[in-house]
């Protein structure tokens, strides 16, 4: 072989590995793209999915304290029937005393007169 044979064999040489360097250059930077594009929808759906989660673990939260609270409310409010109910007893005792005495009063001074 020629000494120009050899040049040119290895000129080719080189100029293939160099085409195949950047190739391999031009696929990984494609892969880096498709790899962030990825990551980009995976790390949205993920930030969608835990959005999701949370807001239900809020109206779960929302829907107990509710329920404690209308639980709550309508113990308050038997409560205060009941003492109304006692109070309006008392009332009305008192307001039997009351007639009792002004009628005997009333005798009274009737048997004054």
């Amino acid at each position: 072989m020629e000494e120009k044979e050899v040049i040119d064999n290895f000129a080719a040489e080189v100029k293939k590995i160099e085409e195949e360097a950047e190739k391999i250059v031009e696929d990984a930077k494609k892969e880096a793209v498709e790899i962030i594009a990825n990551a980009k929808i995976n790390s949205l759906s993920l930030l969608t999915d835990k959005q999701k989660k949370l807001e239900k673990e809020k109206d779960e939260i929302l829907k107990q304290e509710k329920a404690k609270i209308e639980k709550e409310k309508d113990k308050i409010i038997t409560k205060g029937r009941t003492e109304l109910a006692e109070f309006e007893k008392k009332a009305d005792k008192n307001i039997n005393k009351a007639v009792e005495l002004v009628l005997k009063k009333l005798d009274e001074r009737i048997g004054d007169l």
